[in-house]
């Protein structure tokens, strides 16, 4: 999800020191592994010689010029025993005057991200002042205008801020850093047909002709970064909460869409008191969709969403519930990162771990308990394929700059399986106890680890020192091989557990409670089950392999291990195919049906293909009927086809249409260069959706994409009609794009790059056009030197050129996946002038591996030269047996 965006010395400070002490971030931590880049440094929380306790923002925005201008009112309360400067985060802005309120001018000095101000004299702790900086300046960050483009000549003016993780420092001065927190008020003059939205409460609207001056206040104190101001001319929708306000902005345009993306926050309020037993905190929500933006962001009482989440009617169909969390995971921040915030962004995850682990809790219960474990499942394969590129403790203090890569799925996915794994060891009813302590305690408050483990700990009584240190200070996971063996003479099930990470510094083997269940029938020839569990403990005094008896009266017909998912882990568990059929059809949990669903693909048994097949057509989770899609099309036969096709034109149009595109997918994994005729057959079946569409976007997209994979005549020339068919923020055109790649036709490179470098195009379709060509990357040895290198010469344009943060960082990484070096300079250029730190990361990252795959290449040559060796002893090989056959007849 976008975020709403080691050392061994630390720092001990406001009080933390002998809880800091007592948890594991006193510990060295292990450094990571594939993510540090050339020129991260450690980074902690900033001194703060003052405690901010007020800002006030008196400021005009001038439109046309896209110009902010205006005085902050900075009230402070000496921390130090003796405060004599100040200095505020503040980066391009003007400086006009600065000066005490009611007091003098004071001096200053302007650098290139601070400034800093010498008081008038020293003030003693506790004493308090007010600082004045009026300014100007027409912020690159943190305030962005937005007006009509040729890219969307229907786009509203408007003007919004972000400032996660430290961009308001690009339009004000301020402690851009989220170890301090202030009540902040607004006195905001805009154009008079525009209406403003900020924190807080909406006091008074002065009108001075042609302009409005809008006053804000929140009254509780948040972080600098939670700060809010949209303006603009929007559809306003009303709502409530236990008589509190809810409203929704939108472009006016879209006012019919609001309550689908939105409709159910105040249900989502309800949901969140109840579970944290902590009432919604502040006195109104208000969520307003904004333009160019993308991602969501949680400020305080004011969340602000991209334009890309608010779907349509049609995506209405089988996207709600992907979306309609977003809602829920912003909301969720009002307690966990507004309410409580991190103290700094190493421990991000008390943000955004919560907010995620909540989204999920939220779905499970308006969707049911099936989909919530879905869910965790697509979250924990997520976490785990970011892991396979680097691995890092959740906890990590070293980065660049202001700390977007922390960002990322260690503290998003990861976050929420640990307090997924907490709820189950702690239990419900203690894990909401230790909750509801975790917010109470800590209530506008910046909180560390410490903080929470110590909530846990005093509201359970359960010691989780060890917890914490192998979850949160280490790196990776369990990564368990497991195997089952039945002796039927002593009526003794065995099943061996091994631990297969590679246990270091940075990966621990790791001590974890769990559950192999076995199932058996009730009595002998009965239909009737019951299910035995063994609790064990894994990973005791540092074991790696464990064994483990049970005796039973008859074999079993069903393991598990880990029946319920509670551990985040990787499985490898080999058992006879009949276990596996039996639990694919009667395991009531759907992550055991998904499990056996996945290890059937790989079975050859006609058993294992009946199963799959029932699964597909008939189970009650659309999750297992996908899965079962999917693993059908690894058999890769005829008759495997032939299911497929069959379940892709009957199924329901509307009620399957999850199961259609995972279906469509499927039909993908029969291309023409290795299953002949078959890829003909898997066209026909798709041809229909792509050139006359569906009730469902997501199955025009994944249509359109795995026609392309056939490689079959025609598909150039229907995908590239298809781009026409208008859809929601053009996500078919998405999956076309990567059909076209996927054909592996040069023709395919030129049109995208048409699509990319069209400037008239609308944002989201120049950046599929750009995915498109990063797909073609992963194949580019499929095409020409000439082909490559226009594309390579496109995207480093579109990388310095596109006005559109997204393009540019997946531009950055199409260059990667070409592996073209003459694209380091350019992205090293751009990435030094960047503002936007996911985009710069991408530029930094992109540069560093392409720099670093000298290795990689010499042994891609190696191989292709090893087999162009084989390929000509195979033709001589096949001389012979031919000569030889000719001399025996």
């Amino acid at each position: 999800m976008t975020h709403c965006t080691r050392a061994h010395s630390v720092d001990l400070g406001n009080g933390y020191s002998l809880l800091f002490m007592q948890g594991q971030e006193a510990l060295p931590n292990p450094p990571a592994r594939n993510y540090e880049l050339p020129g991260d440094t450690l980074h902690y929380a900033p001194d703060r010689p003052g405690d901010v306790k007020h800002v006030k923002l008196d400021i005009a925005l001038d439109f046309d010029q896209e110009v902010i201008s205006g005085t902050i009112y900075t009230t402070f309360t000496a921390l130090y025993e003796e405060a004599k400067s100040v200095t505020f985060d503040a980066i391009e802005l003007s400086i006009d005057k600065v000066a005490l309120v009611d007091g003098p001018e004071l001096d200053y000095s302007l650098g290139e991200k601070k400034l800093h101000i010498e008081l008038d004299r020293p003030y003693k702790h506790g004493e308090e002042f007010t600082v004045a900086v009026t300014y100007h300046t027409r912020p690159r960050n943190g305030l962005h205008f937005v007006k009509p483009a040729p890219e969307d000549l229907t786009r509203p003016v408007q003007a919004y801020t972000f400032g996660q993780p430290q961009y308001h420092s690009y339009w004000f001065p301020c402690h851009d850093s989220p170890n301090d927190r202030a009540t902040t008020e607004f006195l905001v003059t805009a154009p008079s047909q525009f209406i403003t939205i900020a924190n807080g409460n909406l006091l008074e609207v002065v009108e001075n002709g042609e302009t409005k001056t809008h006053h804000w206040l929140h009254a509780v104190p948040h972080a600098a970064y939670l700060i809010s101001l949209v303006v603009g001319d929007f559809a306003v929708i009303k709502d409530e909460y236990k008589g509190k306000p809810v409203s929704y902005y939108v472009r006016k345009d879209r006012a019919d869409d609001a309550r689908l993306y939105m409709g159910k926050t105040p249900d989502m309020m309800g949901f969140f008191s109840e579970y944290t037993g902590v009432e919604y905190p502040y006195d109104n929500y208000d969520q307003t969709v904004v333009e160019i933006y993308t991602g969501a962001m949680e400020h305080t009482t004011a969340t602000t969403h991209s334009f890309g989440l608010l779907f349509d009617q049609k995506a209405n169909l089988d996207m709600a519930p992907e979306f309609v969390s977003v809602t829920a995971h912003e909301l969720a921040h009002q307690w966990f990162g507004d309410l409580v915030t991190c103290r700094d962004w190493p421990n991000a995850w008390l943000n955004e771990g919560f907010a995620t682990y909540f989204e999920h809790l939220w779905t499970g219960h308006d969707q049911g308990e099936d989909y919530f474990k879905w869910e965790m499942l697509q979250t924990r394969k997520g976490y785990q394929n970011e892991d396979r590129r680097y691995r890092r403790p959740v906890v990590y203090h070293k980065y660049y700059n202001q700390g977007f890569e922390l960002f990322d799925g260690h503290i998003y996915n990861k976050g929420a399986w640990v307090l997924h794994m907490l709820r189950n060891q702690l239990g419900d009813s203690a894990f909401r106890r230790g909750i509801k302590s975790y917010l109470e305690r800590n209530r506008t408050r910046e909180v560390i680890t410490a903080d929470l483990e110590r909530a846990l700990e005093e509201a359970t009584g359960r010691s989780l020192a060890h917890f914490f240190h192998q979850w949160i200070y280490s790196g990776g996971y369990p990564e368990f091989e497991v195997s089952y063996s039945w002796d039927g003479q002593h009526k003794l099930a065995k099943v061996k557990v091994r631990q297969a990470q590679k246990v270091d510094d940075l990966t621990p083997c790791f001590k974890v409670p769990t559950e192999i269940a076995f199932t058996i029938a009730a009595s002998e020839g009965s239909d009737e089950t019951r299910t035995i569990p063994l609790h064990v403990t894994l990973g005791e005094d540092g074991e790696v392999e464990q064994i483990f008896y049970l005796p039973l009266e008859r074999e079993p017909v069903m393991v598990r291990f880990d029946p319920e998912g509670r551990l985040l882990k990787s499985l490898k568990f080999e058992r006879p195919t009949h276990l596996l059929v039996y639990q694919l059809e009667h395991d009531a949990d759907i992550l055991g049906r998904v499990e056996a669903a996945e290890a059937l693909a790989d079975r050859r048994e006609p058993q294992a293909l009946t199963a799959l097949i029932n699964a597909l057509n008939s189970d009650t989770f659309w999750g297992v009927r996908t899965t079962a899609a999917e693993a059908i099309a690894k058999h890769g036969t005829a008759e495997a086809q032939d299911i497929l096709i069959q379940a892709f034109r009957e199924l329901d149009a509307k009620e399957y249409s999850r199961v259609r595109a995972a279906l469509a997918v499927a039909l993908g994994e029969f291309p023409a260069h290795t299953h002949g005729e078959l890829a003909q057959r898997s066209a026909e079946a798709l041809r229909p959706v792509v050139e006359g569409g569906d009730v469902s976007y997501r199955v025009e997209s994944a249509s359109a994409a795995a026609l392309g994979k056939t490689r079959t005549e025609g598909n150039i020339e229907l995908l590239t009609k298809a781009l026409e068919r208008p859809s929601w923020n053009y996500g078919v055109q998405n999956g076309v794009f990567n059909g076209l790649a996927a054909t592996g036709d040069e023709r395919v490179i030129d049109t995208l790059i048409a699509y990319m470098s069209d400037t008239s195009n609308y944002i989201t379709l120049r950046r599929g056009a750009i995915m498109g060509l990063n797909a073609v990357g992963s194949l580019r040895h499929e095409y020409s030197e000439a082909a490559r290198q226009r594309a390579v010469t496109a995207l480093m344009h579109a990388a310095e050129h596109d006005t559109w943060g997204p393009a540019r960082a997946t531009a950055a990484w199409a260059l990667l996946s070409f592996g073209e070096k003459r694209a380091i300079p350019v992205l090293e250029s751009v990435a030094s002038r960047e503002t936007e730190d996911g985009v710069q990361r991408a530029m930094r990252w992109a540069a560093h591996n392409l720099r670093s795959s000298d290795k990689g290449e010499e042994q891609l040559n190696q191989v292709r030269k090893d087999l162009d060796e084989l390929r000509a002893e195979n033709r001589k090989l096949r001389e012979q047996v031919t000569g030889l056959e000719a001399r025996l007849s």
